[in-house]
């Protein structure tokens, strides 16, 4: 499906603050949905026997870093991520479990863990999350024109004799 341009979003309630999960086949991977309140911090930290073959990222909707956004990008063996909603609305971010040595099965599923700044209980998110992570189309910047008097010319000519 990421070929065709979207990766499936499995929701995660507000409710929830630990739960499991395995990749899918043949990906190695799994999307996860998350709502933020305005002005609210979320951390996402992955367990496993095997974790330091996992990696998360976290991404909007557009499958792009936003602000607010921290990645773990030095390879610590530590999945985790975050995101701090600098906005006033609320906000969906979405997290992708990559599992590139399909460690997680049924016998050794990861455990995720939701670290909120809110009680849930007493602050609604209220905002959807979406079905799916979509690639983004963009065109390709078009080159400038050069000049005629700075264009060399290609053609292959013989190297002079002597």
């Amino acid at each position: 499906m990421a070929r065709r341009g979207s990766v499936a979003v499995h929701p995660v309630s507000d409710t929830i603050d630990e739960f499991t999960g395995v990749s899918e086949m043949p990906a190695g991977w799994k999307a996860y949905g998350f709502g933020v309140p305005p002005g609210e911090k979320i951390h996402i930290r992955l367990h496993h026997p095997n974790e330091g073959w996992f990696r998360l990222v976290m991404l909007n909707r557009w499958g792009q870093i936003e602000k607010g956004m921290l990645q773990n990008l030095i390879p610590t063996g530590n999945p985790e991520v975050s995101y701090t909603n600098f906005s006033d609305k609320p906000r969906a971010v979405y997290v992708i479990v990559d599992d590139p040595g399909w460690m997680s099965c049924q016998a050794t599923p990861f455990s995720i863990k939701v670290t909120r700044s809110w009680d849930p209980s007493k602050k609604g998110v209220g905002t959807p999350v979406a079905n799916g992570i979509w690639a983004q189309k963009q065109e390709a910047p078009q080159p400038e024109p050069v000049p005629r008097e700075a264009q060399r010319s290609t053609a292959i000519e013989p190297a002079p004799k002597g």
